[in-house]
């Protein structure tokens, strides 16, 4: 029995361990299957990841490749109805389970004309829900437009479209903004091309109804002094003579200071003797001083002799200033012009014993519209332009002004020049001369053009000085009809003029073969209305106002040939 029992237990124990070992078996087996179905899951998971993730790359290299291509094309081109079009055609081209459509304004840009661009065609393939995503497009800070994007929403994450699609609005936005930008600017620039046609119209206009009257107010002074005057009318001439000569600076300088603001004034240049600048000057400026019982010397001799390379009417603009303000603030002593050449250098001063510029007031002396009331009771009158304008033309002429002054001293003017000056040969000068002085000018048939009467009053009568009768037309159709039908040795055509103005005429005159000198007469001053001339056919221009002189100087460079 004993025996029996302890079998028994044994077989008991070896049966409890099997359904032990059993049950661990199953728990085990339920574990590794669960652990199966775990990594199933996961491996599948991981698998739409890489899906996942192969797609986003995908659409990301695409949208990139198509930023490129139009970021490339919008620096060459601006935008356009066929190139929006061909970037929604692209975009749509990146996946079938993604639809874009741009909407943007029809007046913003001429270029830009549908409003819409895009299929309307809804998604087909996939499955899932439909995602609209709007992003907006801006341009100057301003949502002007929208790109709208369909996507599936098992396809691509929301999320990372928007942030796709939101380059290609930066694309447009940047391409849309330079374009607007660039519209400005055309427009900004058209209307400074406007204006400054209008300034050099206007320029023009006022520059010939001022040099115009003022051509028959110095030519009538000048034939004035020809005739037999009583010692009265002798003074009263030589006020006016000095008073027209005085307009005439302050005229160059209303003009010239327009021209320096809107960058026309420009140099022109030609050979002139130093006396025919000094003639000019004493006459205008020793009655002056005479008047105000104060002495006045130009100091000149290195130029005797000599001929300068510059333009006349500028340099006589800057010593007139100069010379102007010496004497207008001098009441006792003297106003001295030195001139001296100086290595290539052409260097005056204008000293005067006045009354002396503080300080302070030398700051500010070359501005503009700055008078300098240098006395209590402001008894000196004046534009306030002549120092700006002398500064400004000596900077033109490559040089350079410098001021030294004390109060109750004096004021010394100091310019520097690089103007060339070469001597003229004497039996040259002399051949010159007398050449002038025995020259036959009455045999010349001359022909005036001019449509106002005191000019004509004033060039026929200094032609009958040099024994001329000149025939008349007054617009260039009747210019034409007289040159047609005799041949003249010259003719002087105004430019300016009504039915017919003389550049018109001349070019008719020149179609026509007519091969006669023909001289402008003009008010013009600047290069584009001299160089008009010229293009039209005339072969040299005699500026208004003009003297007996110039136009003696004229008939013999092209009557006499």
């Amino acid at each position: 029995m004993p025996e029996g029992s302890a079998l028994e237990r044994k077989l008991k124990r070896e049966v409890s361990a099997r359904k032990a070992a059993e049950a661990l078996l199953e728990q085990k087996s339920l574990e590794l299957f669960t652990a199966n179905q775990q990594l199933e899951v996961a491996l599948k998971q991981v698998e739409e990841r890489s899906q996942d993730s192969f797609k986003r790359l995908e659409l990301q290299e695409r949208v990139e490749k198509i930023l490129i291509h139009f970021g490339r094309t919008f620096l060459r081109t601006n935008p356009d109805d066929v190139l929006v079009l061909d970037l929604v055609r692209q975009l749509n081209a990146i996946s079938d389970q993604l639809e874009c459509e741009i909407t943007l304004p029809n007046d913003l840009l001429a270029s830009l004309t549908f409003g819409h661009y895009g299929n309307s065609q809804s998604i087909t393939d996939g499955e899932g829900e439909l995602n609209q995503i709007a992003i907006a497009i801006e341009v100057e800070q301003l949502a002007i437009g929208t790109l709208e994007v369909t996507v599936c929403d098992n396809s691509y994450d929301s999320e990372f479209v928007t942030s796709q699609m939101s380059l290609v609005c930066e694309l447009i936005s940047s391409a849309l903004s330079r374009q607007m930008m660039n519209k400005r600017l055309i427009a900004s620039k058209e209307r400074a091309e406007a204006s400054e046609r209008s300034t050099r119209e206007f320029l023009a206009m006022i520059n010939h109804e001022l040099r115009t009257p003022l051509n028959g107010l110095l030519g009538s002074v000048e034939l004035l002094a020809d005739t037999d005057l009583s010692e009265p009318q002798k003074d009263l001439h030589h006020n006016l003579s000095q008073s027209g000569q005085l307009l005439r600076a302050i005229i160059n300088d209303l003009l010239d200071y327009s021209k320096i603001n809107a960058g026309m004034l420009e140099l022109i240049k030609s050979e002139f003797a130093w006396s025919t600048l000094e003639k000019t000057l004493r006459s205008i400026f020793e009655y002056k001083a005479d008047e105000k019982q104060i002495g006045f010397n130009i100091n000149a001799s290195c130029l005797e002799g000599m001929v300068i390379h510059a333009d006349l009417e500028r340099l006589t603009q800057v010593f007139v200033n100069l010379i102007g303000n010496a004497i207008k603030f001098t009441h006792h002593g003297q106003v001295d012009v030195n001139i001296q050449l100086e290595q290539q250098q052409f260097v005056f001063e204008v000293k005067d014993t006045g009354i002396g510029i503080s300080e302070q007031a030398q700051e500010r002396l070359f501005q503009p519209f700055i008078q300098v009331d240098r006395s209590s009771s402001r008894n000196y009158e004046g534009t306030g332009l002549g120092l700006a304008i002398c500064k400004k033309l000596i900077e033109v002429m490559g040089g350079e002004i410098q001021l030294s002054s004390e109060l109750g001293v004096g004021t010394r003017f100091e310019v520097r020049l690089p103007l060339p000056v070469k001597k003229i040969q004497q039996s040259v000068q002399h051949a010159t001369q007398h050449d002038e002085e025995s020259t036959d000018y009455s045999m010349l048939d001359v022909l005036v053009v001019d449509d106002i009467k005191l000019n004509q009053v004033i060039i026929t009568k200094m032609l009958h000085k040099l024994g001329i009768t000149a025939d008349l037309a007054v617009n260039g159709l009747e210019a034409v009809q007289h040159a047609s039908a005799k041949q003249y040795d010259i003719i002087f055509m105004d430019c300016r003029m009504p039915v017919m103005d003389g550049f018109e005429a001349t070019k008719q005159l020149r179609d026509a073969n007519y091969s006669q000198p023909i001289v402008a007469l003009t008010a013009g001053t600047t290069l584009e209305e001299r160089q008009t001339c010229f293009d039209v056919g005339m072969d040299d221009i005699l500026s208004k106002p003009y003297t007996a002189n110039d136009l003696k100087q004229t008939l013999s460079k092209w009557g006499l040939r």
